[in-house]
């Protein structure tokens, strides 16, 4: 019998994560909860979204089981804010680990983590409770993740870097062995780090340059 689940969001992410949920086997997504100022229906594909100060009384701690599925918006604070309120109300938190994922015997995993297609999570890596790894990306040996942080497609991590709490990690970020990435720090797509990083410093990589010819002169 497949453990009826709530996912605590209602946009694109919430849309996505409902359906990898499903067809995971484990879980029945049956509704979706979100700030009542953030309501914009009363229903999501077809199951019912109820304010989160109202919660526990469709949906009770012990009867279901939950998922923070929200983006990095202010700096992973709203991810971080509702995890910590659900705990503290007495739901047990789902992960979602991609079958297509490779995770080590020897890694250890959090609550509310999800682990996206392809990736690869090394021998004694870390990742804490409520971080989020997109896909393709690779998390070195003996890593460490904090809560909250979240890491977009294809990040590369060699071994023993550290992600501080609430990091941001764009699409196509590489970072060396050794490194650490301070709290709440924002890294921009496909920046390479090659020392640490201060907490709450931003970086991010050259734009491509446009060159004087047209595409029919490039020599490919």
């Amino acid at each position: 019998m497949r453990k009826p689940l709530i996912i605590f969001g209602n946009g694109q992410m919430a849309e996505s994560f409902h359906s990898k949920f499903n067809a995971l086997g484990e879980y029945e997504v049956v509704g979706f909860t979100v700030d009542r100022d953030f309501m914009q229906d009363e229903r999501l594909l077809g199951l019912p979204v109820v304010p989160f100060d109202e919660l526990g009384s469709h949906f009770r701690p012990g009867e279901v089981e939950a998922f923070v599925s929200v983006g990095p918006v202010k700096n992973n604070q709203i991810r971080a804010g509702r995890f910590r309120e659900l705990k503290a109300q007495g739901y047990r938190l789902a992960n979602w680990v991609s079958p297509l994922a490779m995770v080590s015997r020897d890694a250890r995993i959090g609550e509310n983590c999800s682990i996206g297609d392809y990736t690869l999570v090394q021998p004694h890596a870390t990742v804490q409770d409520n971080a989020h790894i997109g896909s393709a990306s690779i998390v070195g040996h003996h890593c460490m993740i904090c809560q909250h942080a979240y890491l977009a497609l294809h990040v590369v991590m060699a071994g023993s870097v550290t992600i501080g709490e609430r990091a941001f990690l764009g699409a196509g970020v590489t970072i060396r062995d050794n490194v650490t990435i301070g709290e709440a720090a924002v890294i921009g797509a496909g920046s390479t780090i090659l020392r640490d990083i201060e907490d709450d410093s931003v970086y991010t990589a050259p734009s491509a340059v446009k060159l004087p010819m047209r595409s029919d002169q490039a020599r490919l």
